[in-house]
């Protein structure tokens, strides 16, 4: 008798945890998630962002922790990045857990994930490219004076140490020279790199 008790209440403790607490939700990179409904029932706000442990106990978390940090016009900022979207395009992981997705300064990879267009040419080699560089490095994003893009994502340049990664997918031919004011910080070095690309035909500047 006492084992049938002591089994009823470990079914009933299991199924507390993991109905009341372990809500459904896709996870992000960070394996947090916002409540989207039925938030009350959990014990949380709509909208409120959230982690859950190996029990899945809800552990709250505040909005700060899951906001990217205050970018400044000609800031500096080493994060970690956790997916390459396209060639010119990542997502970063933040200091403060903060993922954001951020797109090259003055560069424009062909494209390969646009979903009005095709497929571009040397579109695949670019981002192949980007991702045997990028993924899970950490880098430096460089702000200019425009800090994001009417999608509201981050602009910014790409250090990899000392290496200006814009300027090194201009010069192997990966990207050509995309220009959009205010942010012309590095205009001119990324211009003389694809003259020189054009050049020695490389990459996307082959016949």
């Amino acid at each position: 008798m006492l084992r049938v008790l002591l089994s009823l209440v470990a079914a009933f403790t299991l199924f507390f945890t993991s109905s009341v607490y372990a809500h459904p939700g896709k996870t992000d990179a960070n394996g947090g998630h916002t409540c989207r409904t039925n938030c009350e029932k959990w014990g949380l706000k709509s909208g409120e962002y959230h982690y859950h442990d190996k029990n899945g106990n809800i552990i709250r978390q505040t909005n700060k922790a899951t906001h990217p940090p205050d970018i400044r016009v000609n800031s500096k900022h080493v994060v970690k990045v956790i997916r390459v979207v396209d060639g010119d395009t990542i997502d970063v992981r933040f200091s403060n857990g903060a993922t954001s997705r951020v797109r090259f300064i003055g560069v424009n990879t062909p494209e390969t994930v646009h979903p009005q267009k095709p497929v571009e040419k040397y579109g695949k080699e670019a981002s192949n490219y980007t991702k045997k560089r990028l993924t899970n490095q950490t880098v430096t994003l460089e702000f200019d004076v425009g800090v994001k893009d009417k999608y509201g994502r981050f602009l910014a340049y790409v250090w990899v140490g000392k290496e200006l990664y814009n300027e090194t997918l201009v010069k192997d031919g990966y990207a050509r020279v995309m220009t959009i004011q205010p942010n012309v910080k590095y205009q001119q070095r990324f211009i003389t790199a694809e003259r020189k690309a054009r050049q020695q035909k490389k990459g996307l500047w082959q016949s």
